[in-house]
């Protein structure tokens, strides 16, 4: 099995690269096996605002037809 270190360091290249969801959908299933891991709930808050943010943006974008 990979070092938590290094599957940290993948997520936060999916997240890097805009796969927000993806990242947080890696982040939940690494919880399960670590539950209550401080850096990974953290990462999860961050990353969920992230993806909140861009969802309303897209949102946005595509109701006002601005791109």
């Amino acid at each position: 099995m990979a070092k938590l270190s290094e599957l940290i360091d993948k997520i936060d290249s999916e997240a890097g690269e805009g796969n927000r969801k993806k990242a947080l959908l890696m982040i939940d299933k690494l919880l399960e096996k670590v539950p209550g891991n401080d850096v990974l709930l953290a990462r999860k808050e961050k990353y969920q605002k992230e993806y909140d943010n861009q969802t309303r943006l897209e949102a946005l974008e595509s109701k006002y037809g601005i791109s």
